[in-house]
């Protein structure tokens, strides 16, 4: 946790925009579900009702309805960042009682779909907003911890609200992770977490590394870059990510890590900050998108052909993104995800071989629709 720091300081020295933020619903609030709403891959006994869908919400973060994937995500992020992983969870139960006893669509909250924002809200608040300080000063501590809390409650309380205000405005395209964005971005536009840095040494080009040093970056980037979907720089937490999606879908978790990987590589081609490549923040968007399109189309090769097309154009749009809201003190999170993917999603039936699923799940279950 404290070498993630560090280097997230280095980063935001050079005022670098790393970031991003994911996902979104396939039925009412229209993300990656079937659309009967249908509980699929668990079958657990001896777990809450209320845990399961809890779980759930974390694993919809990358599209997963499963609650068995969800606790495998959860214990990467807790291998990364324990005090990430804990507002993690709190948002996303936040979130899940606050739908609750709102009484919104019922078959979306049993399958976590109004709870993936609230557990991303968790996340960024603990890297962005109230970050565990450097000294573990009782006073200083406590006070930052309280504040992490009462931000994600906060702002998880919100975002099943803002998915259903969403609704219309979006129709039948899914919402990606649109309700987080806008959350937490009313809140980083306001603090400019990056605007107070000082400016440290120039970045470091990638294409002026050393052969065997840009292989080893090339090699650890992707799997960063999976981590980073959760606000995490870690290879463990990426592994763990990543086996959690091969447990849901084996063809999903190759859309996530080739989509990770096009992004890693798009920024060596475009010769971006070594150290913005080697903590994975080029990977993240990309690999999203890549899920979105394994989650959302029949998988065929003009399907595979989208997820490595959308994942280069993503990783090209967070480049272009990134100096903007670097420019005013901010991250753009997953901004370049929703855009790019909802582009792709209008690309529906547009191009011979490219066809929504009936009901999105994984590349091995996809059918096309009723003729």
């Amino acid at each position: 946790m404290l070498l993630f720091r560090r280097a997230a300081r280095g980063a935001l020295s050079r005022q670098s925009l790393r970031w991003r933020s994911s996902p979104r619903l396939v039925s009412y609030p229209s993300r990656h579900l079937s659309s009967d709403n249908k509980i699929d891959e668990d079958k657990e006994r001896g777990i809450t009702s209320s845990t399961m869908i809890n779980l759930r919400g974390i694993g919809q973060v990358i599209f997963l309805n499963s609650a068995k994937s969800g606790l495998v995500i959860l214990g990467g992020l807790g291998v990364g960042d324990p005090y990430l992983a804990a507002l993690a969870a709190v948002g996303t139960v936040t979130a899940t009682t606050a739908s609750n006893y709102s009484g919104i669509d019922k078959g979306a909250l049993q399958n976590g779909l109004w709870s993936y924002n609230g557990c991303l809200v968790g996340c960024a608040t603990a890297v962005f907003i109230s970050p565990l300080p450097e000294s573990l000063e009782y006073p200083l501590l406590s006070g930052t911890v309280l504040s992490g809390l009462t931000v994600t409650v906060a702002g998880a309380a919100v975002s099943p609200f803002v998915a259903v205000a969403l609704k219309p405005a979006l129709g039948s395209m899914p919402q990606w992770t649109f309700a987080f964005n806008i959350i937490t971005l009313t809140m980083l536009l306001r603090l400019r977490p990056f605007s107070d840095v000082s400016e440290g040494g120039p970045p470091s080009p990638v294409n002026m590394l050393p052969s065997d040093q840009l292989i080893g970056l090339a090699a650890n980037a992707p799997l960063k870059g999976l981590s980073q979907i959760f606000v995490v720089e870690s290879s463990l937490t990426g592994a763990a990510v990543l086996g959690g999606i091969g447990m849901y879908s084996p063809g999903l978790a190759a859309h996530a890590l080739l989509g990770s990987s096009i992004g890693s590589f798009t920024a060596i081609v475009l010769g971006a900050d070594a150290s913005d490549i080697g903590m994975g923040l080029w990977g993240f968007n990309s690999a999203l998108t890549s899920l979105g399109v394994g989650v959302f189309f029949v998988n065929t090769p003009q399907a595979m052909a989208l997820s490595a097309g959308g994942a280069a154009t993503t990783a090209a749009l967070f480049g272009a993104l990134k100096v903007v809201f670097g420019g005013i003190g901010a991250p753009c999170l997953t901004l370049p995800f929703c855009f790019t993917m909802s582009g792709l999603y209008m690309m529906k039936d547009a191009i011979p071989g490219l066809t929504l699923a009936r009901n999105p799940h994984s590349p091995e279950k996809n059918e096309p629709p009723f003729n």
